[in-house]
């Protein structure tokens, strides 16, 4: 019997051996390496295909990041009301310093005025002689160009180069007299601007005369019955001399409504003398003693700013 279970025990061990053996065989073990080897690369081949398509999405995602969102629709709304009001400004503004409206430091423009002229400072009461009614006085107007530099914020010097034409007249002795002239003038302002809309002028204005004549009726004789024609001989002096100040407002942007007060401070007939002063035949002559006579004139116009 214990030589039964010896034979059983040493067949078990000679089966397990060889199985064993079988496990280990070398080619077997190749061929699994190279299986496991092919594997590998499949796999290896299988991931970069995966990620390309992972990876895709991911840039496309990118792209969509990368575009800028629309801007909201009531910001340009807003922008546009909040630069309306200033662009009014601007234009009403025409005077405004130049850091606050862009006022160019150099500007020109045009300007036209009506004008009311009257002679004052004679030396002789004109309006107690009861040969003459009244100083003379008359409606004329002028225009011409003025120009505009900026000194400092708000304060400007603009000279003027104008033409001005003015008929007074008065009678004497139931004639009429009138005299008539025409001027270069040169007002030499400064101006001060006031709220952005209304403005203040003065300074002084240089006469230059153009043409000067006296136009007198002719005397009539009732007694001899003829008509004498007046040999009198009255002209404005070649130069004159004044001060002028002023004041104006805005209306529109670049358009001004102005007032103006000249005062003459020469004599405007300082070479014309009476027949009492008259030492020869020849020479300029009135029978009114025109000495001392100057001129105002009180102007009413426009004036509009090209730049």
């Amino acid at each position: 019997m214990k030589k039964l279970w010896t034979l059983i025990a040493s067949t078990m061990l000679v089966a397990s051996v060889a199985f064993a053996q079988d496990d280990f065989d070398p080619e077997y073990t190749d061929q699994a390496e190279e299986q496991v080897a092919e594997q590998a690369e499949e796999q290896a081949e299988e991931q970069p295909a995966e990620q390309e398509q992972v990876a895709e999405p991911v840039e496309e995602k990118a792209n969509v990041a990368e575009e800028p969102a629309p801007a909201p629709a009531p910001a340009p709304q807003y922008q546009a009301s909040a630069q309306e009001p200033a662009q009014e400004n601007v234009q009403n503004d025409e005077y405004a310093p130049a850091n606050a409206n862009n006022t160019p430091f150099f500007g020109f423009g045009l300007k036209f005025a009506f004008n009311y002229g009257r002679m004052f400072g004679f030396k002789e009461d004109l309006d107690n002689d009861s040969d003459i009614d009244g100083t003379p006085s008359g409606i004329g107007f002028d225009g011409g160009l003025m120009f505009r530099i900026q000194m400092i914020p708000n304060l400007y010097f603009t000279p003027e180069v104008n033409i001005a034409h003015i008929t007074t007249e008065h009678e004497f002795m139931h004639h009429k007299r009138k005299y008539v002239s025409t001027d270069l003038e040169l007002p030499l302002l400064m101006r001060g601007v006031i709220a952005n809309r209304f403005y203040v002028t003065g300074g002084a204005q240089f006469n230059f005369t153009l043409s000067s004549k006296a136009k007198i009726d002719a005397v009539e004789n009732a007694t001899l019955d003829i008509t004498v024609a007046s040999n009198e001989k009255v002209e404005q002096a070649t130069f004159g001399f004044g001060i002028v100040a002023g004041a104006g407002v805005n209306i529109v942007a670049g358009l001004f409504f102005d007032f103006r007060f000249y005062m003459g401070i020469t004599e405007l007939y300082p070479d014309v003398k009476t027949l009492d002063d008259l030492e020869f035949a020849t020479g300029d002559y009135s029978l009114i003693d025109m000495s001392g006579a100057r001129m105002m004139k009180i102007k009413v116009g426009l004036s509009y700013w090209i730049i």
